[in-house]
């Protein structure tokens, strides 16, 4: 389907009431306020987020240190589905937030993920500035934990019954995959926190774009890197089985609700 096509289908409704009503009419008003409004705390985390552990720690830090491959921003943070005619305002609002939040998670992913190809030999003057920026990001760290604890774990997923991310979970994957074990035990430990926290993020983020935004993007170009669940969202043209499908199961994704 050609970007104009897209961009050109018309939508008779508001996507928001399909979708907010769908989860209305399976859980129940309560639930679905509380979650659903309460996705939008976390605007400010995902924000510091691009600005702390992708601009200051990888982009001033890990690429002059260690000379790990630049990533284009505008390769990952795709922002088009507002285009699609039709909808109004809010749900623009709605499907920019989704396309800068599920961005810039995983281009924070890459990035930790192509210091982790780094060789372990990192030689002691680098590793003791890479610790001292590490350091740095504690507080920030912090913030991150209690953001996925209270935003995700306690306001969004228990109303609408989507999966918990647990940091013990993240830490026995990334344990198993052998993630930064090249590096010193310092080094690897600050390398792993950062990575659970990223990797914590995708898992929140993939439970409510299934739910709250599952529109795939239209924008085509080489380079171009998308999150692994978009296979399973809607076009535009299909915004009935999209009500359908989150009206009986909640979510695109394979990871159903608990209720």
């Amino acid at each position: 389907m050609s970007n104009q096509q897209v961009v050109g289908a018309k939508t008779d409704v508001s996507l928001m009431l399909p979708i907010f009503g769908s989860h209305v009419r399976r859980i129940g008003w309560a639930r679905t306020i509380v979650g659903g409004f309460s996705m939008y705390l976390s605007i400010p985390f995902i924000i510091v987020s691009h600005l702390t552990s992708s601009l200051f720690l990888y982009q001033w830090v890990v690429r002059p240190l260690f000379g790990t491959r630049r990533l284009q921003w505008k390769d990952y943070i795709i922002i088009d589905r507002h285009r699609i005619e039709g909808i109004p305002a809010f749900d623009k609002f709605n499907c920019m937030f989704c396309g800068y939040a599920n961005g810039v998670c995983v281009l924070l992913n890459k990035e930790l993920d192509q210091f982790d190809e780094v060789d372990g030999d990192i030689g002691t003057g680098r590793q003791i500035l890479l610790v001292l920026a590490f350091v740095l990001m504690i507080p920030w760290g912090l913030i991150s934990e209690l953001s996925h604890q209270i935003i995700y774990n306690l306001l969004v997923s228990r109303p609408l019954g989507m999966r918990r991310v647990s940091a013990k979970e993240a830490g026995a994957m990334l344990e198993t995959n052998g993630y930064a074990s090249q590096f010193g035990p310092i080094t690897r430990h600050f390398v792993r926190s950062a990575k659970s926290s990223a990797l914590r993020s995708a898992m929140a983020l993939e439970q409510i774009e299934s739910s709250w935004c599952p529109l795939t993007h239209f924008e085509r170009r080489e380079g171009i890197v998308y999150p692994d669940h978009h296979k399973h969202f809607f076009g535009p043209d299909e915004i009935e089985a999209m009500r359908q499908t989150l009206m009986t199961e909640g979510t695109v994704s394979p990871c159903k609700p608990s209720w």
